[in-house]
């Protein structure tokens, strides 16, 4: 074979060698496009797959509490426009619905089919109770006991968990993919490069025996391409037939060091993505924990509702400023909101220490609670310590000299209670039962600046504190409560005491609860010796 010959030969094999590593570089881009996809579009069907459940389990606990009420005592149907905005809220999980059918692969078709028509089952359960609803009792009754409980159990119990397992199974391979893609076309990328460079180094080197000093020349550039970094470039000042085989081969080199960097950029932006995903999660649950208990946000946050619950032993502060309609008119709003704001601060900070969890405000009423939602024994004595300084901290700053003086009242009832999450926008934690009535009752008709207690409260915290007992109170529903007044600590439990808490108190406490007090009085410490 001529050198002419062997010169085309080599020229030749390059060119296919560059065409094979831009097709493979070129396929793997899109391999890793393909896997990114398939994960971007599984992403994207758990998540309407979560806002299906979510929107099914809370129309379903709407026709729930509506079926709560005794249908034979229905006074009326319901008003047209709860019927027009039950029939869009099942619009609009049905149009869900269809788009996660459009997203569905293979696999799932048939099981989102069995959700459609499930779905539609229950669709049509929910509107003909809400039409029943009041005007054909039986059929109101038929329609929830029959239809939609079974065919809302079924849907979120057994047609989306197992749609949503197969959508966490397609996650996980659609990960395990990108992982695998990433390892195998890197190193097939590796590879083919490798051969590449081999094979055009032997047929450099058979084309040396016949260049004499210009192929020893190219030999030693070769040889310093070896022993250097991955950017070294062959340099041969010549303009024949070997210049021409180094441009290619410097060309080739360019091209692959290009493709590399852009499989490294596409790899770091696939990890900032991940970071920032990770960032959101984390800001989410941050905001849930602020809003909501810690044992509850984590419930919403892992199953996308909150169940309620049954606490047969909580006790309940309500309380409430007196003076405060008065007030109203003489301050501008602005100055009447930022009072409010430095006293339900306090009352947050006095809560949090003795592990009362705050449940909302109602204009200048605070109400929070002890025992819930992790239960504790000893919530009735930490109770009434906090209302002891909120009370204190309320006359303090009254006698401060402040111009808008005012006192507060407080009462405190311990009892059952039923406790959960309601709405879907700017959703609460609440607390309903005759134990949350009997609470606001005792404070309504306590006096100003006194703590009132329920005889269930009394019960639990007259080993702890001097109480006066007074005259019944009668509830809305006519039922005459007994009522106390806490006076102070028992004398001999804080008595010649020379630490915070009181050593005799402590003991009880301890002997009591087997726990130290999460907090105490902190107006005591000015009575230490």
């Amino acid at each position: 074979m001529t050198l002419r010959k062997q010169i085309a030969f080599s020229f030749i094999v390059t060119l296919i060698l560059f065409a094979l590593n831009f097709g493979i570089n070129f396929w793997i881009g899109q391999k890793k496009s393909s896997t990114i996809e398939m994960l971007q579009q599984a992403t994207s069907r758990q998540a309407l797959t979560l806002s299906i459940k979510q929107a099914i389990g809370d129309a379903q606990q709407q026709v729930a509490r509506l079926g709560q009420i005794r249908l034979d005592t229905a006074a009326a149907s319901l008003p047209a426009k709860e019927i027009e905005q039950a029939s869009l809220r099942s619009a609009k999980i049905a149009a869900q619905i269809a788009v996660l059918q459009k997203l569905s692969n293979d696999a799932m078709r048939a099981k989102v089919d069995a959700l459609q028509k499930s779905y539609s089952d229950l669709a049509a359960s929910w509107r003909l109770f809400y039409e029943s609803f009041g005007i054909n009792h039986i059929q109101a009754l038929a329609a929830l006991t029959l239809h939609t409980e079974p065919l809302s159990q079924r849907i979120l119990y057994e047609i989306i968990p197992l749609l949503e397992e197969s959508e966490k199974l397609d996650i996980l391979n659609a990960h395990k993919g990108l992982d695998e893609t990433r390892w195998w076309t890197g190193r097939t990328a590796a590879l083919v490069f490798f051969l590449s460079l081999c094979i055009v180094l032997i047929i450099t080197l058979r084309s040396y025996r016949r260049l004499a000093k210009g192929l020893n020349a190219l030999k030693q550039s070769m040889d310093a391409a070896k022993n250097s970094d991955s950017e070294h470039r062959i340099s041969l000042p010549t303009h024949d037939e070997m210049g021409d085989i180094t441009g290619i081969f410097n060309h080739l080199a360019d091209t692959l060091h290009t493709t590399q960097d852009r499989l490294s950029q596409l790899d770091l932006t696939l990890s900032q993505q991940q970071a920032e995903i990770e960032s959101q999660r984390q800001a989410a649950n941050t905001f849930l924990h602020n809003i909501l208990p810690v044992s509850v946000a984590d419930e919403f946050r892992i199953k996308g509702s909150v169940e309620p619950k049954y606490h047969e032993d909580v006790t309940i502060i309500f309380t409430d400023f007196v003076g405060f309609s008065s007030l109203t008119e003489k301050l501008a709003a602005e100055d009447l909101v930022r009072m409010l704001h430095e006293y339900f601060s306090i009352f947050d900070d006095i809560t949090a220490r003795y592990g009362l969890e705050k449940l909302k405000t109602i204009g200048d009423s605070y109400m929070c609670a002890g025992g819930l939602p992790e239960r504790n024994s000893s919530h009735p004595i930490d109770a009434v310590m906090a209302a002891m300084e909120i009370i204190h901290m309320v006359i303090e700053r009254n006698s401060s000299g402040s111009q808008n003086s005012m006192a507060i009242r407080i009462g405190i009832h311990t009892g059952p209670l039923i406790a959960g999450m309601v709405g879907k926008k700017k959703f609460t934690y609440d607390i309903w039962g005759e134990a949350v009535n009997y609470a606001s009752r005792l404070e309504s008709s306590s006096e100003p600046n006194q703590i009132t207690l329920s005889e269930q409260t009394y019960t639990r915290v007259k080993d702890f504190f001097e109480c006066q007992k007074l005259s019944k109170v009668l509830t809305k529903s006519n039922r005459k409560l007994v009522v106390y007044t806490v006076s102070g600590f028992i004398p001999s439990l804080t008595d010649d005491f020379k630490q915070i808490p009181p050593q005799a108190f402590l003991r009880r406490y301890r002997s009591y609860f087997q726990k130290d007090p999460p907090s105490f009085p902190a107006f005591f410490s000015r009575l230490l010796p």
